[in-house]
């Protein structure tokens, strides 16, 4: 089941109302069209990840959250809403340089069929969503692939120009 995001590009967005709204509502509605309950915990990790521009961690997700709402969130409720996302196709993890997983909300594949970016420099890891991998022809019988990984390594754009 496709899932239909419209987070990208949020910030470039020009509204009256504030972005937390907006985001949350954009929340709300990816849950709500997938039949799911949108409990207030979920709603503001997809706020959170609908307007990140890379993949955040579990601790940078907890920063965000906790500077962003006026509850409290502990690592433990943040895990459990994590691992619910991962379950019902509506994030992806990638690891990342140091072996830690990296939260992203997913595009319209729902299928995680694309390449990461991690940046050496920085350690940021971005989804290049226009680079499809394709299944493998010649797999054994009876295998299925459910997902496929390229993690690409180098140095991003803002890194580059620093170095430079």
């Amino acid at each position: 089941m496709p899932i239909f995001v419209t987070f990208i590009a949020m910030n470039a967005l020009t509204t009256t109302e504030p972005p937390i709204d907006r985001s949350h509502d954009i929340a709300k509605k990816i849950i709500s069209d997938l039949g799911l309950r949108p409990t207030q915990n979920r709603l503001a990790v997809v706020s959170i990840l609908g307007d990140a521009q890379n993949a955040l961690t579990h601790q940078e997700l907890l920063t965000k959250l906790n500077g962003r709402t006026s509850q409290q969130f502990d690592r433990v409720t943040l895990y459990r809403v994590l691992d619910w996302l991962l379950a019902n196709n509506i994030i992806h993890k990638v690891t990342g340089h140091d072996r830690g997983w990296r939260f992203q909300l997913n595009h319209t594949d729902a299928t995680h069929r694309h390449a990461h970016f991690q940046c050496s420099h920085c350690h940021t890891t971005y989804c290049l969503s226009d680079i499809h991998l394709q299944k493998p022809g010649n797999l054994p019988a009876h295998f299925t692939v459910e997902s496929l990984e390229l993690n690409i390594k180098g140095v991003c754009a803002s890194c580059e120009k620093q170095v430079s």
